[in-house]
């Protein structure tokens, strides 16, 4: 770790400690956090390792960690690294981040929702850069995440000892270091927060309706994770109409923060919900099954809620002995089984009961999503938006539910021990867990080992007659020992890959890429500076998705692999370099391939038929059969576009181009008769064309491309981009946030 990171991270926390320096309570805390965080991220960063597996310079492309850790959080490096590095390079020349010509073909970078603009908290990366802001940033979620449990816990009347055994269970459970690496983490460090400011603004504190509305509307609209952020908007909604359950008044003090949050979340919110109206994912979602999904299976469901007592029960991706056929992190959503022996230590206190009921609310209905339990799935299902959502994105919930009602029934017991019952929870807790470890996988047996001892390890402290710190100490070190093995990390080296060197020599001249297969995987190569045609991004425009069908890459929501390169339609889009494995390219697909380097590791192909990004047409033809079979290798696409609605074409002409930006495109056309001008980058909402400073019809050609029709003349023809419905989205945010200052500042009315 470098100095300039380790400033980063130790001076925030360095100024917590200085804050709460005299409160005992929240300093005997901070240390038990400081020593969580010493020993999950701290151990790798100390060595010099980067957290996610996988970061650009490894020694595999995206591959598994190359020091350990789970191969599922290769999110990092493949999405969210390279969008974050594409937002520095545009900035840093000058250019606004809007789109990037070196992914998809020229694909919504701001307006994909997940690119960490203008979320404040992601400050690190720009500064840093991705690897290094992703340490600092994991660190941040986890003391966040914590501290917020803690106050949350103290607000609702838990004592000190209650509230730091919930607070450890939740912001170092199995779901937030699983997914600790990616946006969607912010989401679930700053639900307590949210959650904290809700019970002030409930009790009329206008400057917690302040902070929540801020909390929800950045979450939602400033590019952490928009999908996450909705969940986290329902479970506000739950737990706060319980609360108010009976009291009007309270309703409404709930509703202005949310009218709020929906102002301040329009600045990212209104260009992503138009750029998905046209992608691929909301096609996805709509060719899919509607959730609940059909197929899921009790047998699945079962194994995977047995995870919620037994994590490691059906093995470790990190370990290499995670073999189901569902990814493990989705539903890795335990926070341990202290906490829920906790909850059955005492009666709940009659004050805690309605909290209690709020967070049970909250858990079983994200319970209900991920396990897709009968009849509440169904009815959830069928609500407008929610029923075509990504449902176990609602997990860290359930492991929020189970930590904080743990901490509530820890309260209870301090408040009345009652050693006979909890001892016997112990005991069947024991029974139970031993029995889900025991038939689960026997390679993830070390990783249980703590998930077997910890009810034990109740019991014993109990009969032993421990005080009221050894629940939290049991706490923490199950949470730790369950986290261990979960963190991805990885080394930079400092040359890029044989391949990749030798493309990056060869492509100055110009020109797209494709990799074959798992060659080079996609994304990633805009890092090196590469151009490439795949965009995994689930937001990706539907033309491109079906461009990528083409040429063999399945799936509508992420791509496959591309398996067929058909030298014509790719070089239809600029693509001049094909980069494959050992054995090449193979089958009808080869021709018009030239291999012009080989090494073990792959080969690098040449295409003669590649063209220009922007260029005339002078013909056009109906889609002359299945793209994706071959049909369309017939077509010259120097002189012919292929468009489904009938353009009438028959002139000749020139075109030159007077600028080549990634947001904006202008050419100067000078044609006899009429012709199209083509701009080879994939049709999305935001784009315009004009001509002669006037707006022009775009005709869809070459399966996603943008044409304009040019009559007879001297012409200049511009295509230009920027999200759609920003300005609209800045206007509103901009009011939210004065609102929201003005509700903060308002004379507060007393608690009650």
């Amino acid at each position: 770790m470098d100095p300039t990171t380790a400033l980063w991270i130790v001076v925030p926390l360095a100024l917590v400690h200085i804050v709460i320096r005299r409160r005992r309570v929240f300093l005997l805390f901070q240390l038990a956090v400081d020593i969580a965080l010493l020993l999950l991220p701290g151990r790798l960063l100390l060595v010099g390792d980067h957290i996610g597996p996988g970061s650009p310079g490894a020694a595999e492309w995206g591959g598994p960690a190359t020091v350990a850790g789970s191969p599922e959080q290769s999110d990092l490096p493949l999405e969210f690294a390279v969008w974050w590095e594409e937002v520095r390079r545009l900035t840093g020349s000058g250019e606004p981040p809007w789109i990037s010509d070196r992914i998809g073909g020229g694909t919504p970078l701001y307006a994909n929702g997940q690119t960490g603009l203008p979320f404040p908290l992601h400050l690190p990366v720009w500064a840093l850069g991705a690897e290094r802001g992703s340490d600092v940033m994991a660190v941040w979620k986890l003391e966040l995440a914590a501290l917020g449990g803690f106050l949350l816990l103290l607000r609702l009347g838990v004592r000190p000892a209650a509230a730091a055994s919930g607070a450890l269970a939740y912001a170092f459970g199995v779901y937030q270091v699983s997914w600790l690496v990616v946006p969607l983490a912010w989401v679930v460090a700053l639900a307590p927060w949210a959650l904290w400011t809700l019970i002030g603004t409930l009790r009329g504190d206008r400057r917690s309706g302040a902070w929540l509305a801020l909390i929800l509307g950045t979450t939602a609209g400033w590019s952490a994770h928009p999908e996450t952020a909705a969940f986290l908007w329902l479970a506000v909604a739950l737990a706060g109409t319980v609360l108010a359950w009976g009291r009007a008044r309270r309703i409404f003090r709930l509703a202005v923060p949310y009218l709020l949050a929906l102002l301040v979340a329009a600045v990212g919110s209104l260009p992503v919900v138009a750029t998905i109206s046209g992608s691929s994912k909301l096609a996805a979602s709509r060719a899919g099954p509607p959730n609940p999904d059909p197929g899921l299976s009790w047998s699945v469901k079962g194994r995977a809620a047995a995870l919620f007592l037994v994590p490691w029960r059906d093995g470790n991706p990190g370990a290499g002995t995670w073999h189901q056929p569902f990814p493990c992190a989705a539903v890795s959503v335990s926070v341990g089984v202290v906490p829920l022996l906790m909850m059955l230590g005492a009666p709940l206190r009659r004050r805690h009961r309605r909290a209690a009921v709020g967070l049970a609310v909250v858990g079983v209905g994200a319970a209900s999503m991920v396990y897709q339990l009968p009849v509440v799935s169904h009815l959830l299902g069928r609500l407008p938006v929610l029923g075509a959502m990504t449902w176990v994105r609602s997990g860290f919930l359930i492991g929020l539910s189970a930590a904080f009602l743990g901490a509530l029934g820890l309260d209870a017991w301090l408040h009345a021990p009652r050693r006979l019952r909890l001892a016997a929870a112990a005991v069947v807790a024991e029974g139970v867990v031993l029995a889900l470890a025991l038939t689960g996988r026997a390679a993830s047996a070390r990783e249980t080992v703590a998930t077997i001892v910890a009810p034990a390890a109740v019991g014993v402290a109990v009969a032993a007659g421990a005080g009221p710190l050894a629940i939290p100490v049991l706490v923490g070190v199950e949470s730790v020992a369950n986290a261990w093995s979960i963190l991805g990390a990885s080394r930079e080296v400092s040359s890029p890959p044989g391949m990749v060197a030798e493309l990056r020599a060869r492509a100055t001249g110009g020109g797209r890429l494709l990799g074959l297969g798992d060659a080079l995987p996609p994304n990633l190569p805009a890092r090196y500076g590469l151009a490439d045609l795949r965009s995994a991004d689930p937001v990706r425009p539907l033309g491109l998705a079906r461009l990528h069908q083409a040429l063999g890459a399945r799936g509508m929501d992420l791509p496959g692999p591309v398996t067929t390169p058909w030298a014509g339609l790719a070089g239809a889009w600029g693509v001049r370099w094909l980069a494959t494995p050992p054995e090449g390219v193979v089958g009808s697909s080869a021709a018009g391939w030239e291999e012009v380097w080989r090494d073990a590791g792959g080969r690098i192909y040449r295409n003669s038929r590649a063209l220009p990004v922007l260029r005339l047409a002078s013909a056009t033809s109906a889609p002359p059969g299945d793209p994706g079979a071959g049909a369309w290798e017939r077509v010259d696409f120097a002189a012919t576009a292929v468009t489904t609605e009938v353009v009438k074409t028959g002139g000749e002409g020139s075109l030159a181009v007077i600028d080549d930006r990634p947001w904006r495109h202008v050419v100067r056309v000078r044609s006899q008769g009429t012709v199209l001008a083509v701009l080879h980058v994939p049709r999305a909402a935001g784009w315009r064309t004009y001509l002669d400073g006037r707006a022009a019809a775009t005709v869809d050609a070459d399966l996603g491309a943008m044409a304009v029709v040019i009559p007879t003349g001297d012409r200049e023809v511009r295509w230009e981009y920027s999200p759609p419905f920003l300005l609209p989205g800045v206007i509103l945010t901009a009011v939210g946030l004065l609102a929201c200052l003005a509700l903060g500042v308002s004379s507060p009315r007393r608690s009650r």
